[in-house]
């Protein structure tokens, strides 16, 4: 093996690497969102007033749309990590620039999945942290 090849199976080993801890990323990402949906069917939908509906409507459709996106996320990194699995098998593969492309794309999607995971968190915060609190203020040991 030449150092051109040694190289790039360096670099290759290294994004299959990088592929599986985004991959860890997106299912840690589904888990804490089964959570959140559970707190916002659980805490959210049972004493839903008139003025939130909308807000909240908003929320569990965000929450849709963000599974979707893991889901989707998922399935190219899987799909990427076997193509690289299967260059770093066959010495004689040749890597194109769509690898470089769909790695880019991916990166850009996590990104952007990370932001809005972060805003749809956030509103779905602010839609609980009253209700959690009205519940709260009758509880035995905040009286």
């Amino acid at each position: 093996m030449n150092t051109a090849e040694a190289q790039l199976s360096s670099e290759l080993q290294e994004l299959y690497l990088e592929n599986k801890e985004t991959l860890s990323d997106i299912l840690f990402l589904e888990d804490e969102s089964r959570f959140f949906q559970k707190l916002f069917d659980k805490v959210l939908l049972s004493p839903i007033k008139e003025e939130k509906f909308q807000q909240i409507e908003f929320v569990n459709s965000s929450l849709l749309e963000l599974q979707n996106r893991r889901d989707k996320l998922k399935t190219l990194l899987t799909n990427q990590q076997l193509s690289i699995e299967s260059m770093l098998k066959n010495a004689d593969m040749k890597i194109g620039l769509s690898l470089i492309d769909q790695n880019t794309i991916i990166s850009t999607e996590i990104k952007a999945l990370l932001n809005s995971d972060k805003l749809v968190k956030k509103e779905l915060y602010a839609l609980v942290e009253p209700v959690l609190a009205d519940r709260n203020a009758g509880h035995l040991l905040n009286e």
